[in-house]
């Protein structure tokens, strides 16, 4: 019922939600056309920086509008795979499976709890808490992936010690006040 009210450019209308028992809960969503950034990435190996945050600062937009809600709406699931580049060349965030709306007082259901390895921040891997850092860790990692041409380290693994190459010292074309972004996005803490 939240997401039927949503209405934003870079957001795919929610028209109507079922439950089949036994089987789960359907979201029936805009047919947004088009190519998601997971495929698109499978054709080439880096996505040129200017084109990358032109797609990128379109899915900011739409998780500001997200975020802004009353109370906030968290996507939970920020990755490749779930923005998709229509023919217009417009990024749409997608698949709103994981979405939350934010309640201080209530914990993630075991249910509903999912994670992507790479794009997930810590929090979503325990009993932690989620709100927009954790659609921020999600697009940084995003943008991570689209400009090195890397899968970002989980992390979980990071929190272990390995560590995460910056993203300019992986693809050179990578301005470093960019690379910082990323790394500040993906920060553990």
């Amino acid at each position: 019922t939240v997401l039927a009210n949503l209405s934003h450019p870079n957001l795919p209308r929610v028209i109507d939600h079922f439950i089949i028992p036994t089987r789960g809960q359907y979201l029936v969503m805009d047919y947004v056309a088009g190519d998601d950034l997971e495929r698109i990435l499978t054709g080439r190996e880096v996505i040129p920086v200017d084109e990358a945050l032109r797609w990128i600062i379109q899915v900011v937009e739409g998780l500001d509008y997200l975020h802004r809600q009353q109370p906030p709406i968290f996507h939970r699931d920020v990755k490749p795979a779930n923005i998709r580049i229509t023919p217009q060349d417009q990024a749409m965030l997608v698949d709103f499976g994981l979405v939350k709306v934010f309640d201080p007082h209530v914990n993630t259901t075991q249910g509903a709890r999912a994670i992507t390895p790479g794009y997930a921040p810590p929090e979503q891997y325990g009993r932690g808490g989620t709100d927009a850092r954790t659609d921020i860790y999600g697009l940084g990692a995003t943008l991570y992936m689209l400009v090195t041409g890397h899968e970002p380290l989980e992390s979980v693994r990071r929190m272990a010690g390995e560590h995460l190459p910056s993203a300019h010292s992986v693809n050179p074309a990578v301005p470093l006040p960019l690379s910082d972004v990323i790394e500040r996005a993906m920060t553990l803490d």
